[in-house]
């Protein structure tokens, strides 16, 4: 596990030969606290200097890790419409290159932007032919990481739509594959599997092994500073335990999800806590500040739709989605 202080990513930015520099940055940029918008910058930086006129195309691998964190911040601040373009504009260089690995990895990496915006049945599609390429045999050299994203995103898009049998065998492979042999970056991307396994349990009822799993995704997220995953994972256990009857636990847990987003710019997370707050207080009766939660949650889901234009179909989606309506819909408090 990773401990909760991480480097400060500015301190790579001096006395290093540039390959040294993006290397020992890449591996040490792991979203640390929530920080994408310095992440991103840094990201820019390098993305930047391999773009320069006489770069060694050896090293070009830098480009492409630092445009992977350039586009994952952009996801992570909510900031879905940039995100939208810079695909467009990757995916357009990566075709006239004809580099098929790049297309792929680019394609995995939209379904997971496509996944946050809720858009199940694009994510689906997406992985649907990614993964068909993945186990082509003449495909087998293709990096395990990608394999294991596109599972992930079937994974937790399965269970969104209800074909829990898919989730199950989707999640479980992508962590079996971790299991047997470990890459880099695997801490992290255990965290949406858990998270996923947690919504299929609990979609199915099944509330002890949502219990195990919400509480490993708790375990995996606080031996990080990530904020984003650290108030999905207060969230989701305050989830699980409204469905254990636990009230005490799940005001405990909301209230610790709240505690975590305050004052970051987590967007993903915050709109999910304060709804689950609200939730949970207008239950109690407390509907002034139900009221007050559910007010920011509404306006953390304007500022990811707002994001993006205004006929953008994604957008259109994920305003359209069960619990984005839930939010924007519910009636106002008496």
């Amino acid at each position: 596990m990773h401990s909760s202080s991480g480097p400060d990513l500015r301190s790579f930015t001096k006395g290093r030969t540039p390959l040294r520099w993006t290397s020992v940055w890449w591996k040490a940029s792991r979203f640390i606290s929530g920080e994408y918008r310095e992440a991103r910058r840094l990201a820019l930086e390098v993305r930047a200097k391999w773009l320069q006129p006489g770069a060694n195309p050896n090293l070009r691998i830098e480009y492409y890790r630092a445009n992977a964190l350039a586009l994952l911040s952009l996801i992570f601040l909510g900031e879905w419409g940039a995100a939208l373009k810079e695909f467009a504009a990757a995916m357009a260089e990566a075709r006239k290159n004809v580099s098929e690995n790049h297309i792929l990895w680019l394609q995995i990496h939209q379904a997971w932007l496509h996944l946050h915006a809720l858009d199940f049945m694009g994510v689906l599609a997406i992985c649907r032919s990614a993964l068909a390429q993945l186990r082509d045999p003449a495909l087998r050299a293709a990096p395990p990481p990608q394999l294991r994203r596109a599972l992930i995103c079937s994974g937790a898009a399965s269970a969104a739509v209800g074909d829990y049998a898919r989730a199950l065998e989707d999640l479980s492979a992508a962590r079996s594959e971790m299991d047997r042999q470990t890459v880099f970056f695997d801490w992290y991307w255990r965290m949406p599997i858990a998270a996923g396994l947690s919504e299929v349990w609990l979609a199915k009822g099944d509330l002890v092994r949502a219990r195990l799993e919400a509480e490993q995704l708790l375990d995996l997220a606080l031996a990080t500073d990530e904020r984003t995953w650290q108030g999905l994972a207060w969230e989701i256990n305050a989830r699980v335990a409204l469905a254990n009857r636990d009230e005490s636990r799940a005001r405990d847990c909301i209230a610790r999800g709240l505690s975590t987003v305050q004052g970051f710019e987590v967007p993903l997370a915050a709109w999910k806590v304060h709804a689950t707050a609200a939730h949970i207080e207008e239950e109690s009766g407390n509907l002034e500040s139900a009221r007050s939660h559910l007010d920011l949650s509404r306006a953390t889901i304007m500022q990811l739709a707002n994001s993006m234009e205004q006929q953008e179909p994604l957008r259109v989606i994920f305003l359209s989605a069960p619990a984005v309506v839930r939010v924007l819909c519910h009636r106002d408090f008496l």
